[in-house]
């Protein structure tokens, strides 16, 4: 990357500096050892197992969005190059880099297939905060707690059907869009807004037909079901008193964590956000910080060897995917 870019990379790497300072000094490094050495190695290979169950549902259900243009194994390598580069550098380059990799293969434009990919991270937003919302009055003891998730989940509920309304009608308000656009004069902030705003648009073209929507969205939460397993799964490892519903809580409030600007992979602010809801969840800092290095690590494991294979896949090097500007 150019200096500039690093330079607009620079908050990002302090925030992750700052988290991971943070939560060392709130865990005991005595304690921290114990608690990784307490992790079974086969429950960590089963939570690697999960987390590639989860990608093959996901792979499926962007090659659904793509409007099944593609065969699945083609989804499935170019998702993982995409995460590989995540992993490398910051701004989420993956998503553009598994969109290059696809475009040529479904035979869209590369800008409906980046399309496509927010799509996906629209969805993901939905199912996450409904993941939040819907486990807080069941881990969490809060007056009012209860209420609130019915309303919220209302909100996530709402949000789907609105995202289905824009799919149903997307030809029409891209045009208004493009014809508001032609009487103003936008700056250049807005240009882009509105750039990604019709290309979003242009993603949900798939999810015009009822049946298609809710394939998609079935595909896209068994995903994330199957990553609350193994969540679940290593969590109890390290703390029995846990339940699954704490992992979806985690899972929820990870998602929505990783908004803030991070080093790649969301280095430090993971780790951050996990033990902050497990602290409040009655776990030790130590034992969540233990958590939440092995599920990291997992995380970096499969999506950087399936990554790799995913380059091998379209015969290209992963420095290839990597922005030169």
């Amino acid at each position: 990357m150019s200096d500039k870019k690093w330079l607009r990379a620079l908050p990002g790497i302090v925030v992750s500096v700052a988290a991971l300072a943070a939560v060392w000094a709130l865990s005991d490094p005595g304690a921290l050892m114990a608690a990784l050495r307490q992790m079974p190695p086969g429950v960590v290979l089963a939570a690697a197992g999960l987390l590639a169950v989860s990608l093959v549902l996901r792979a499926a259900a962007w090659r659904v969005l793509l409007g099944q243009r593609v065969r699945w194994d083609e989804a499935f390598w170019a998702l993982n190059a995409g995460y590989l580069v995540n992993n490398i550098i910051p701004f989420r380059a993956g998503e553009a880099a598994r969109a290059a990799l696809i475009a040529p293969r479904a035979k869209v434009s590369f800008w409906h297939a980046v399309s496509t990919v927010l799509t996906e991270r629209l969805l993901d937003v939905v199912i996450l905060a409904a993941m939040l919302v819907l486990t807080l009055p069941w881990v969490l003891d809060i007056p009012g707690a209860r209420r609130a998730s019915w309303v919220l989940g209302g909100g996530a509920l709402a949000a789907l059907v609105t995202l289905g309304i824009a799919a149903r009608y997307r030809q029409p308000l891209a045009a208004r869009l493009t014809a508001w656009k032609k009487k103003r004069r936008l700056s250049h902030l807005a240009t882009i807004a509105l750039r990604w705003g019709l290309a979003a648009l242009d993603g949900l073209e798939a999810l015009a037909h009822p049946l298609v929507f809710a394939t998609v969205v079935a595909l896209m939460a068994a995903s994330w079901a199957v990553q609350v397993l193994a969540y679940g799964l290593t969590l109890q490892a390290v703390a029995p008193q846990a339940s699954y519903l704490w992992a979806a809580f985690t899972l929820g409030s990870i998602g929505m964590g990783i908004a803030v600007p991070s080093a790649p992979g969301g280095l430090g602010v993971l780790e951050g956000v996990i033990v902050f809801v497990l602290g409040a969840l009655g776990v030790d800092a130590s034992v969540a910080l233990a958590y939440a290095l092995v599920m990291h690590g997992v995380y970096y494991a499969v999506t950087g060897l399936l990554g790799w294979l995913g380059t091998t896949f379209y015969g290209a090097h992963w420095r290839d995917l990597l922005p030169h500007t």
